[in-house]
């Protein structure tokens, strides 16, 4: 839907890995492909790799980022220099310092094309 917020994809304390997931159809068929900053994914990248397949009329694609725990880790060194002025809890509610980025599922056929927004997060407070 235009202008509706991103879906949320939580990633579990621990993980090393996060999937997302997008499923399309339409007449005819569509292909899928991935974007983040406005910049499409190669399939096979070392950090990105996804895949499509075909389901009946469904069109489906998996998007795996690896190296997440990384990104963690670089949260929480910065949680320890975060200015001891600012209280935790507004430290906690500023969503953008959970958010690991926000990935782009575009399904394309020759009459138009449809996007899906999809904001990786981490889960929990603990970093």
């Amino acid at each position: 839907e235009p202008g509706a917020e991103p879906g949320a994809v939580l990633v579990p304390d621990g993980a090393e890995a996060a999937q997302l997931r997008c499923r399309a159809q339409g007449v005819p068929g569509v292909q899928l492909h991935w974007e983040r900053q406005g910049q499409p994914l190669q399939p096979n990248e070392a950090r990105y790799q996804w895949h499509q397949w075909r389901e009946g009329p469904w069109t489906s694609s998996v998007l795996t980022v690896a190296n997440v725990s990384l990104e963690r880790a670089q949260l929480r060194a910065q949680h320890r220099h975060w200015d001891q002025s600012h209280s935790w809890d507004q430290y906690r509610n500023w969503p953008h310092n959970w958010t690991l980025g926000t990935f782009v599922c575009v399904a394309q056929n020759p009459l138009g094309t449809v996007q899906r927004h999809l904001k990786l997060q981490l889960a929990g407070i603990g970093l």
